[in-house]
Parts: C-alpha cells; structure tokens; sequence
C-alpha cells in the first residue's frame, strides 16, 4: 500500500527544545560538564522544564493513559523521597516524568526533513569552530586529531559522545524507510562517516545490532509480533549480559597473550575484580544493584547521597557519579519504582511490536544497549534523549516524513503479512 499524502505535523516546541540543546551542548568540550547554575545549564533546564507544560492537557492525557504506569513511578519513588526530606531526588524524578510523558502525548513526533537539516546545520557549526578556534581537539578527518584523544577520531561536537550518539540516532531515523533514505542520502552518508570514524564503540555497536535485527525481520514478513516482541528483548537483555558474565570468561583466558593485549590492556594476573574494574560497566551495574540492595527499604539513595555513594566507590582510576548506565542508575537511586521506567519501555515494545513495526523493534534493542552502556545522553534535558526515546516510546509513528507519512500500517503492508495472534 503506498503512504498516504500527509502534511508534517511539526511539533515546533518540541523540535525547538531539541535544537537549543544540541547547541548548547557544543558549547562544552571532552572534558567539561554543565557546572549548576551556570547560564548553560539553565539553557538546557529551563526548556526542558517548561516547553513541555504548553502540552500540560495531552501530558496529563498520557499519564492517565498509555503512561500511566510513569505517574506510578512518580507518585511511590517522588512521594517516597519527598517524604524523607530528598527534594532535590522528587524534582529530577519530577523532571524526567515529565519529558518522558511530553514524548508520550499523541502530537509528540518530528519531522525528518527538519531533523536532517538541523544535523547538517549542527556540522557546519562544527566545521566553523575548526576552523576558527582550538575548542574541538578531534579533527575531521583522521588523523588530525590531538592523540591525547586518539588522533584518527574524528569529531563534529567538541565532545565525541555526541558525534558519535547523534549520527547513530541519524543513521537510525533515516534508514526507517527506503523514501527516508532516499529523500536524504548526503545526509546519510555524511552520519554513517562520523559514527564510524568517532569510534564511539557504544554507538558503532548499536548500529551493528539495528542492522541486523531489521534486516532480519525484514526477511521474515511472516514473523508473528510475540516472537519479533521476544527477540527484541532477549537481544536488548542477552547483549548486557553477555558483558557482565564476560570478565569471568577473560579470567579464564587471560593467560593466553592476545587475549591479554586486546582486552586487558598487556596485564595478567588479574582477579575477577580487577578485570570488572577495566570492563567498567559491569563494575558499575554491579556497584548499582550493591547500592539498590543496601538502600533503606530497596527505595534507594535519592540525590546527592548516591552520587556522593558512587564517588566513594572504589574501582575506576577516575571517580565517576555513576550516570552511564540509566535503568540500573534509576534503581539505585530510586529504590524497586525504578524498575517501572524499564517495565514500561518493555510495554512500548511489545505495543509496536504487535502494530508490526519492525524498525521500532530493531531499535529498541540497539537503543536499550546504548542506554545499558552511554546513560549520560539520557537526560530529560538533552536533545537526544528526546529523538531516542521518541524512537523506543513511540516507533515510526514518532518520525514523519515530509509530503508523506510512513505509518506503522503502511510498512506492515509493504513488508508482508503479519500474524496477530501470538
């Protein structure tokens, strides 16, 4: 069936929301973070707090509705550390309902035409402060980068992360459909060059898993939606723990040299512990279920005491606050409600999963693993947060197209048939 003809139903504030930050965002170089209270912070915070209250109706709709179970969240881990006197824990708890419900409500998509030029707009800002300044270490092609930070990784953003997270949402959005990819090839290719040549191995390795799980179920358009919902999952879940079990599987093996110098940097002898601190996101997860299970009553440590928790935390060379992985961090920092954030991206899941769209449900899995390994994109202030969550919360339905729209529908019907009993 072709797609039906369909005005873009651009959601200004939203996609203003996600511009002012990703330019905000380059105002900070490798090394940086927004210090609180400084006018980038309240660049990116005040936005984030109030664009989304313009959609307070739809919000509450959504809340009450299809993300009810994010008012849950709020009301038992919010009242929870109102309740101990943690306001600060209640109001970014506040914050992020808030940003996920906006990207709930029925309006919340964006145009893929504007999303394309804002990411080339974002490049020629990056280009410009190349050219005109010492801001960004990283070069643009290899090899003229500072080798303190890797001299063949290239970098539009001052800080690679974003380069890196960005172009895999880019490359994700655009290959939802042969008329996405074909409206913007330059695009493209231009966002498949900077995921590869940053090497943000998070990122390259979520495109790996996109690629072949859509590819996958596109093979298949007779795959029923509770096998393509469960292999979504087990891929999402299976890749985590196939890291976590990992370092004991190089204790084992950490005697044979090339397993030594690829994955250990040269060093042997090593105990299991040691090898997790290397690996560090097992070291992390770990640290945060420790954290979860020692909290008062499982409801967990609230802010500041887990931060201060996880820079006390012995482990990394560096300290850390612990912000790189998000489902494990919401539940040592807000006790067993926090499991109710991946309950309901599951739900989502299965929901796209059973409308038959199966570029949603290659994403979720890639996504999910970014958001295991990378959390520090995934706050309600951050521009991406926004384009990946649209993508986990809402699939195609979140991403339109210009002149038409590719609904969840209409790639069921290209691709085949599916069987809706499970």
């Amino acid at each position: 069936m072709p797609a039906l003809p369909y005005r873009v139903p651009r959601h200004r504030a939203m996609f203003a929301f996600v511009t002012l930050s990703l330019l905000v965002t380059m105002s900070l170089d490798q090394t940086s973070s927004f210090a609180r209270g400084s006018l980038q912070y309240w660049l990116v915070v005040l936005p984030a707090l109030l664009l989304p209250l313009l959609d307070l109706p739809a919000i509450l709709k959504s809340l009450f509705g299809r993300a009810r179970i994010l008012l849950l969240f709020l009301v038992c881990a919010g009242g929870w550390h109102l309740a101990t006197g943690d306001l600060r824990a209640a109001l970014q708890l506040f914050q992020f309902i808030l940003a996920l419900a906006w990207i709930s409500t029925d309006r919340a998509s964006i145009s893929v035409r504007d999303l394309a030029r804002l990411y080339v707009f974002l490049v020629v800002v990056g280009v410009a402060i190349a050219m005109f300044s010492d801001f960004n270490r990283y070069g643009l092609i290899p090899g003229y980068s500072d080798p303190v930070f890797g001299i063949w990784r290239v970098s539009f953003f001052p800080n690679i992360a974003y380069t890196g997270i960005l172009s895999l949402a880019m490359v994700l959005v655009l290959t939802r459909s042969k008329e996405s990819a074909r409206q913007h090839p330059i695009v493209l290719a231009v966002a498949v060059y900077f995921l590869v040549f940053s090497f943000v191995r998070a990122a390259q390795i979520a495109a790996m898993i996109y690629l072949v799980l859509y590819y996958l179920f596109l093979r298949q358009p007779a795959l029923r939606p509770v096998r393509m919902f469960w292999i979504a999952l087990l891929v999402a879940l299976g890749f985590n723990l196939a890291v976590l079990v990992a370092a004991q599987i190089l204790f084992a093996l950490q005697d044979i040299p090339l397993v030594s110098t690829l994955f250990l940097r040269g060093q042997a002898n090593l105990s299991v512990d040691d090898i997790l601190y290397q690996l560090y996101r097992p070291w992390l997860w770990r640290t945060h279920f420790h954290l979860f299970f020692s909290s008062p009553g499982w409801m967990g440590w609230g802010s500041p005491e887990f931060y201060q928790r996880m820079l006390d935390a012995t482990g990394p060379p560096l300290p850390t606050i612990g912000s790189e992985s998000l489902p494990t961090r919401l539940l040592a920092s807000y006790g067993i409600a926090g499991v109710l954030f991946t309950v309901y991206l599951v739900q989502q899941l299965r929901q796209l999963a059973f409308l038959g769209d199966r570029w949603a449900c290659a994403c979720f899995s890639a996504v999910f693993v970014l958001m295991m390994n990378w959390g520090g994109v995934f706050h309600p202030s951050d521009g991406i947060f926004v384009i990946l969550l649209l993508i986990m919360t809402k699939g195609s339905n979140g991403f339109v197209t210009e002149g038409a729209r590719t609904s969840a529908a209409g790639q069921r019907e290209a691709a085949g048939p599916v069987t809706q009993t499970g």
